[in-house]
């Protein structure tokens, strides 16, 4: 990579933190509203006080719970809303005129208000910490070292999936409307509620193949230790194989789009 392509986008960064800085209190809010495994971790560990509940006791669900709290706030991405409104207001316009390539924009805004989202998360989480008395981490050296890039592979996982769905903007009003019917599967199907091996035999088998998983509970079973070295890889392989899928639609429907966007004269 060129020098000048890196402090392209080394100024890509320094401004996005200076935009996450300006609307922190937004991305507070947004921390409090991905709340949701909390809540679960409290709802669970009480249906466990009695008995563990399948694999689950309740350090078990603790350990789950706020794991897939961290996680989530280490892979989130709001790119579809931003790409959305830039196509039906022509925004993207100026980004295309820009030396950078607007995706690439897109990365880096994103990625720079990580460390402030992770900074407003952290008394959260120390709470709970303190709450419950912590969380298990797994023991097996290769599962902790692949557990790295299974949170970075989730997060690039939600960027290209939001991306693919941002780009229906360029032929639909409203295309982040669309993202709330995935963020629905979501929610359901990766383990954001409960755990997958918790699901009905035959449902838990389908939902850890499907994207929702990888994004979000493989990691978290591979952090606290739920999976062995053979799995964890080949939960890996799934990421990486979703991603390939998934960039490609992003790809397509982005240079597709540009076309249809260039056809009407944005």
């Amino acid at each position: 990579m060129s020098s000048g392509r890196v402090a392209k986008l080394g100024a890509l960064w320094r401004l996005g933190v200076a935009e996450a800085a300006a609307y922190r209190t937004s991305l507070l809010i947004w921390v409090l509203a991905t709340t949701m495994p909390l809540i679960s971790l409290v709802l669970w560990r009480a249906l466990a006080a009695s008995g563990p509940i399948g694999d689950y006791d309740q350090d078990g669900f603790d350990s789950y719970f706020i794991a897939a709290f961290v996680v989530r706030q280490l892979s989130v991405s709001w790119v579809v809303w931003d790409l959305d409104s830039q196509i039906r207001t022509g925004a993207l316009s100026a980004l295309l005129l820009r030396p950078v390539h607007p995706v690439a924009h897109h990365v880096m805004f994103n990625l720079a208000a990580l460390p402030l989202r992770t900074a407003l998360a952290a008394p959260v989480a120390i709470v709970v910490l303190l709450a419950t008395g912590g969380i298990s981490i797994t023991a097996n050296p290769i599962a902790l070292a692949l557990a790295i890039p299974a949170v970075v592979f989730a997060w690039c996982l939600n960027f290209l999936t939001q991306l693919a769905i941002g780009c229906l903007a360029f032929w639909l009003t409203k295309a982040a409307a669309l993202y709330d019917v995935w963020i629905g599967a979501y929610v359901v199907l990766a383990g954001y509620l409960v755990p997958t091996s918790l699901f009905p035999h035959g449902l838990a088998e389908v939902a850890r193949v499907l994207p929702f998983h990888a994004a979000l509970g493989f990691p978290v079973e591979l952090l606290i230790g739920r999976l062995s070295t053979a799995q964890a890889l080949e939960g890996i392989g799934l990421q990486l194989a979703w991603l390939v899928a998934v960039g490609a639609i992003a790809a397509l429907a982005w240079r597709r789009g540009l076309r249809a966007y260039g056809a009407f004269g944005a």
